[in-house]
């Protein structure tokens, strides 16, 4: 992890959207959160992801786009550990339905990745 990164907690996160007085300040808010997730994506930063993506979910449940982390979900899913899967997995139940075009990725992974019997 980046010792300079500019990254903000979830709990932060929900603590500055809370402050804003005013819808223009909220967006404001989302744009520099999602610039900053879009830079963490950018530089690959695999301890971020599962962080990233929590920020996205609520992003998304507060109604702003996030389309653009789709592929990182794809990379929770497919990664070894159970806390990246179950965000992975998360978000993928609240963003993508039977319409999307990533969903066959997302089924192919599935075929090539199974969960561990400790797992579950």
């Amino acid at each position: 992890m980046n010792p300079f990164s500019s990254t903000t907690r979830l709990r932060d996160m929900i603590r500055s959207i809370r402050a804003c007085k005013t819808a223009a300040e909220e967006r404001g808010v989302m744009r520099k959160e999602c610039a900053d997730i879009r830079a963490s994506i950018n530089e690959n930063e695999p301890h971020d992801r599962h962080m990233n993506l929590a920020k996205l979910m609520l992003i998304h449940m507060l109604g702003y786009p996030t389309h653009f982390g789709q592929m990182e979900c794809l990379k929770l899913i497919s990664s070894p550990g159970f806390p990246e899967k179950r965000i992975g997995y998360l978000r993928l139940m609240l963003l993508l339905d039977e319409r999307q075009e990533v969903l066959m990725l997302v089924t192919n992974s599935l075929k090539q990745y199974p969960l561990h019997e400790k797992m579950i």
